[in-house]
């Protein structure tokens, strides 16, 4: 007579291939997610600034003025838009409407300092270069387009009430006793105390580059988008600015 040993069969549960379909996507979703929300900010220092299309400063309307988080095309009011790591099939960094999202997009290349227009779309057509206007041609094309744009100068506020621009161009007024605007005035960056000359109480003035509109006509400041203090040797170096007893 046979002798056999009794195995007693072991029952695993089984796993539903829907089970396995869904948990793979769970694990794609938070390890894509975090990741992609990092990819969307604010647009970097670098890059903001007016841009004209193949170097046309001069051309109003061929200009675009970038600040942290707006557009402009020439005189045009600005629009919201993002800065995107991820976004462009290229590698580049792109800049993204927040409205339209990939399309009419521009994308920076660091190793060129350029930005490639891609009207349609990423692949879409050839892009346009755009070349950073710089110096004169900066403020020529801000003035000409009503459009905002860097400057850097003294910030002064000597009085109560009172606040001046003063850069190359000459002292552009921010703020007058009487007619004060707080939302303009609430734009501006705070003193560093390190780097304030203090000329009377509270008040004096330190260096500064603001992202401003001007209005040429009367000399103001009408619009303020970002700015931020810079030390006093900034703007003690800066030949082409006037002397203090000159404001």
């Amino acid at each position: 007579m046979k002798s056999f040993t009794l195995r007693r069969r072991v029952r695993r549960p089984s796993v539903r291939p829907a089970a396995v379909l869904a948990l793979g996507w769970l694990c794609l979703m938070l390890a894509a997610g975090p990741a992609r929300a990092e990819a969307q900010a604010a647009i970097p220092d670098a890059v903001q600034g007016v841009w004209a299309e193949r170097g046309a400063c001069s051309d109003a309307a061929k200009t675009v003025t970038l600040t942290a988080d707006t557009l402009a095309y020439g005189s045009a009011p600005p629009a919201p838009v993002h800065y995107d790591t991820g976004a462009s099939p290229d590698g580049f960094p792109a800049i993204l409407s927040s409205q339209e999202g990939k399309v009419s997009n521009f994308e920076y290349i660091a190793d060129k300092d350029t930005l490639a227009y891609n009207q349609m779309g990423f692949g879409a057509g050839e892009p346009v270069p755009y070349t950073r206007c710089t110096g004169a041609g900066a403020t020529e094309a801000s003035a000409a387009g009503g459009a905002s744009a860097e400057r850097c100068g003294w910030l002064a506020n000597l009085t109560p009430g009172d606040w001046w621009l003063v850069d190359r161009d000459g002292t552009w007024t921010i703020s007058q006793q009487g007619s004060m605007d707080q939302a303009l005035l609430a734009k501006l960056p705070d003193f560093d105390t390190k780097e304030f000359v203090t000329t009377q109480g509270d008040y004096g003035y330190g260096c500064a580059c603001l992202t401003v509109t001007t209005s040429a006509a009367d000399k103001t400041v009408t619009a303020i988008a970002g700015g931020k203090i810079e030390p006093l040797a900034t703007c003690k170096a800066d030949k082409a600015l006037p002397a203090i007893d000159q404001w």
